[in-house]
């Protein structure tokens, strides 16, 4: 029997992240249920870009990418710390990938439930089918991008669908 890593307070503070506060030891479904952090996130994404440029303009856009490469970043710290303390790759417990995932479907959206249910079933599908690109990255992507990146290119394909739903179809 192996004894328990002993965890610093950086250890902690990213494993804390990584399960989104504890959310990713649900009992049943902790990546739906890790996944709707996410929406408060781009909430807060869109509702400060569009507070400090104006939606649609050139700084909208930019602000939120930039804050999304910062979730992004926050994100690949805590897992990559996580798995590598624990020694651990890809636990269930981990849901900070889906918390940027969704933050990414969400953030160009307005913020509301008919958007966001739209936004978050995309992800959803997107993230538990895993086809094409978003499979062969959970399948032959190793380490913290591995764990990550599937759920980033989920993220990207359900904001694209949704924002050309909402944008152009529902307009």
């Amino acid at each position: 029997m192996t004894a328990a890593p002993v965890l610093t307070l950086k250890d902690r503070i990213a494993i804390t992240l990584a399960t989104a506060f504890g959310i990713g030891r649900a009992p049943k479904a902790p990546g739906t249920f890790g996944s709707l952090p996410g929406l408060a996130v781009a909430a807060g994404i869109h509702n400060v870009s569009t507070t400090m440029m104006g939606a649609g303009t050139v700084g909208y856009h930019a602000t939120i990418v930039a804050t999304l490469v910062m979730v992004t970043c926050v994100a690949y710290w805590s897992i990559d710390r996580m798995e590598k303390t624990l020694g651990v790759h890809d636990d269930q417990s981990i849901v900070i990938d889906e918390v940027a995932g969704q933050a990414i479907a969400a953030a160009w959206l307005p913020v509301g439930w008919l958007p966001y249910l739209v936004a978050f079933a995309l992800f959803r599908l997107f993230d538990i089918t895993k086809p094409g690109p978003i499979g062969k990255v959970d399948r032959d992507v190793p380490g913290t991008w591995g764990t990550l990146g599937d759920d980033l290119i989920a993220g990207i394909v359900a904001a694209g669908l949704a924002v050309i739903f909402f944008y152009g179809v529902w307009s």
